[in-house]
Parts: C-alpha cells; structure tokens; sequence
C-alpha cells in the first residue's frame, strides 16, 4: 500500500502504517514544497476540523501562522524522511493514532481535545 515503508524497531523490521512522529520530512499530493511534520491530532481550534498533522516549509521552518499546513495521512504523496523515534516515541504515536481514532469514530470530542491541550476557549 502506498505510504508504506520499512522502519527498524529495536533489532527487528517492522512495516510502518501509523501516524509519523514529529520531524517527519513529507510530501503532499498536489505540491513539490517538502513539510516537516511539527504537530500530531491537531484540532482547528476555529472549525474544529481534526488533521492528522500540523507542518511547516522544509528547509524554512515555522514562518507565520499563514505557513502552517493541517493535513491527513492520506494527503501524504511520499516520505522524504521519518522523524525521531526511540521507545517513548513508539509509545507516543500509539497513543495519539488511538486518540485520532477515537475522534473520528465520535468516542472524543474536539472540545475534550482541545480542553486536554488546555484551551480553555473552546
């Protein structure tokens, strides 16, 4: 399946289909502009829209808010680069793509999400 690659976990090769961990280095579908991955289960804290990711232009970093794309996994075209991982990480991103799921199958709300990220005007 596309967006899948091989990733050593520990002394083993495991098959990565999960949410990536920050630092991610992406391409998305419709662009050449490369994005580094700075956020996981973001919530627009207007719409209230649930994205994967937050990222900002590679190499340039964080600019302004106008810079900073929300996007899916599956908006994803190709993976430059996976971004930092070690034991607590794996853990990390278990969590979040359970908090993920949990908010598209309606079992957290984006108010219960934003109110863990304490914001407090939701």
């Amino acid at each position: 399946q596309k967006n899948r690659v091989m990733i050593r976990k520990g002394e083993e090769m495991v098959q990565w289909n999960g949410l990536l961990p920050l630092g991610s280095i992406v391409l998305l579908n419709g662009s050449d502009k490369r994005m580094q991955i700075i956020g996981q289960v973001q919530a627009d804290a207007v719409t209230h829209k649930v994205y994967d990711y937050a990222a900002v232009p590679f190499p340039e970093g964080y600019i302004d808010e106008n810079e900073l794309a929300m996007f899916q996994h599956e908006d994803i075209r190709l993976i430059n680069a996976i971004g930092h991982l070690d034991d607590g990480e794996w853990e990390a991103l278990a969590q979040l793509k359970e908090l993920r799921d949990d908010l598209r199958e309606g079992r957290v709300t984006v108010e219960e999400l934003l109110e863990r990220r304490g914001h407090t005007n939701v």
